[in-house]
């Protein structure tokens, strides 16, 4: 499906790739868990794997990766050393030993914004990349068609949605660095919605097919009925 964006588009750039700009990826693993029974998500198993591990492997190669967690942490520094991209592929990773809690400036239990502000404030990067640690089928493409969807529309945002643009999928986002001070400013002032803060900027939507890529699995149920 061709990418259609859900904001004002500029002249379509050349196509670009993930090296080619500077990108960094950071799985986002610092919830809960409470549709979870307190369980971290990221580290449940799916089909002999950790579901975080899946979405590693579904990533194409950015300049370094990182993951935000607030538990465990040493369980998804391993995770990371065995992910292909770092163990094979040599990517560098974000920030020493590749895994941070959100920042300790931040409140306790803020939903995904604290990770995204923490992803951005600790990138070195142009661009960076969050995904949701519970989504195994990502599309594998994302992040290139994702990056020359937000150079061509001039955005600082680019989000994947699906069912002919009526579901974005706002935890999975590239943003430019630069959004970091208007994130940490809605933060305080109470924003915790990924959405509405994402509808703010400068974004743009790309098209994704199908929408079983972007499932989550929040629930041992889901967990289990998709194995």
């Amino acid at each position: 499906m061709a990418d259609t964006p859900l904001a004002p588009r500029a002249a379509p750039a050349p196509l670009a790739t993930a090296q080619a700009t500077s990108v960094t990826a950071w799985l986002l693993a610092g919830g809960e868990g409470r549709r979870m029974q307190g369980r971290d998500k990221g580290l449940q198993p799916w089909r002999g794997q950790a579901l975080a591990a899946w979405v590693l492997a579904r990533l194409a190669p950015p300049q370094a990766i990182g993951i935000t967690a607030n538990r465990h942490a040493d369980s998804y520094r391993a995770l990371l050393g065995r992910c292909p991209l770092v163990a094979q592929q040599g990517i560098p990773l974000a920030v020493p030993g590749g895994v941070l809690p959100d920042d300790a400036d931040l409140p306790e239990r803020s939903g995904p914004l604290a990770g995204m502000l923490t992803a951005l404030r600790h990138s070195h990067t142009e661009w960076v990349l969050v995904l949701p640690c519970d989504t195994p089928r990502l599309p594998t493409d994302l992040l290139p068609r994702l990056l020359a969807a937000a150079q061509a529309a001039q955005a600082d945002i680019a989000v994947p949605v699906t069912g002919d643009g009526r579901h974005p999928h706002w935890v999975c986002a590239l943003m430019r660095k630069r959004v970091a001070p208007q994130l940490l400013q809605a933060f305080v002032n109470g924003e915790r919605k990924v959405g509405r803060w994402t509808q703010t900027q400068a974004w743009v939507g790309v098209c994704f097919a199908p929408e079983t890529a972007f499932q989550n699995m929040n629930t041992l149920e889901t967990l289990h009925d998709r194995d």
